[in-house]
């Protein structure tokens, strides 16, 4: 019986423990994109975040779980911002900024803030306001409509709210992403620009067609003059064959008619030498049959001559 009753004892107690430590303690789970905040029971925030993890807090405690992922903020077309153009045209923007908590500055953000809600309308909407003011209000209403200039304006306020040096940044508001989803105009004002771009389609289209012609124009112009550059090549070129072709016949005839004449030339000068030559011949053998006689007779007049002239 008394081990019985110290069984039924050690139960109750346990349960009673469990019990009073529930009441007494939380168990807080910090999931890994959030980083916690600790407020203690007098009001008080402890400067430390806490970072992913399961914590076991007294129940005079209690912590915040802040996002420190990524974050949008957004007006739509129903609360879409109202910014006047530099032509006092109002226009109407619908606005999304992505952001996240830079975990440093969680502390800071709760003390001021309280909550991720408060963060945009403390934090966010401010800043962001004043820097869409400040780039659109002047710029005309249809140089940021739609189109390049839209996204100029975009580009631009994205930079100014991102800056590691800008107001957002030193608060511990970090943001990634911005976009105009919107920009709602007096419908009137939209004809206007609608006729004006039609009207400058129509005069660059009317332009285009007469670069088309001129082009088309220059190129009949360049086929022609090439086509008579050509003609004249062709009818310099034959003129220049005909004109060597007479002159080498010309040349062929003249040196035709000079062999001829050299061959007449030399015809005659062979003569002239063959009957000089003869001629030598002939005086020679004369001399030779008279030197011949003279001889004869020269014998003929030696002693003994007469008996050989005799017998001769």
């Amino acid at each position: 019986m008394t081990k019985l009753n110290s069984l039924v004892f050690g139960g109750v107690a346990l349960v009673v423990v469990t019990v009073l430590f529930f009441i007494t303690f939380d168990v807080v789970r910090i999931k890994g994109n959030e980083t916690g905040v600790k407020e203690v029971w007098n009001g008080g925030v402890v400067n430390d975040p806490l970072p992913p993890g399961t914590y076991i807090i007294p129940s005079w405690q209690t912590v915040r779980n802040y996002n420190v992922g990524f974050n949008v903020y957004s007006m739509s077309k129903e609360n879409a911002y109202l910014v006047q153009s530099s032509d006092s045209q109002d226009m109407h923007f619908s606005l999304q900024v992505q952001w996240r908590i830079d975990p440093l500055h969680v502390v800071n953000l709760h003390k001021t803030a309280g909550s991720v809600e408060n963060i945009e309308t403390v934090f966010i909407q401010p800043v962001l306001f004043k820097v869409v003011k400040n780039k659109a209000t002047v710029q005309k209403a249809i140089d940021v409509y739609a189109g390049e200039g839209l996204v100029k304006l975009q580009q631009d306020i994205e930079k100014e709210l991102s800056l590691p040096t800008g107001e957002l940044a030193q608060n511990g508001v970090i943001v990634t992403n911005f976009v105009i989803e919107h920009n709602k105009l007096d419908p009137e004002y939209v004809k206007e620009i609608t006729a004006r771009q039609v009207a400058i389609v129509r005069e660059l289209r009317a332009v285009q067609e007469e670069k088309a012609a001129q082009a088309v124009a220059l190129v009949a112009k360049a086929t022609a003059q090439a086509d008579l550059n050509k003609a004249v090549v062709e009818a310099q070129r034959d003129k220049e064959v005909a004109v060597l072709a007479a002159e080498a016949k010309s040349e062929t005839v003249i040196l035709e008619a000079e062999g001829k004449k050299k061959q007449v030339v030399l015809s005659a000068e062979a003569e002239k030498e063959s009957g000089e030559l003869k001629a030598a011949s002939i005086v020679a053998i004369g001399k030779a049959n008279a030197e011949a006689e003279t001889l004869k007779f020269t014998a003929y007049s030696a002693p003994g001559a007469e008996t050989f002239a005799k017998i001769e």
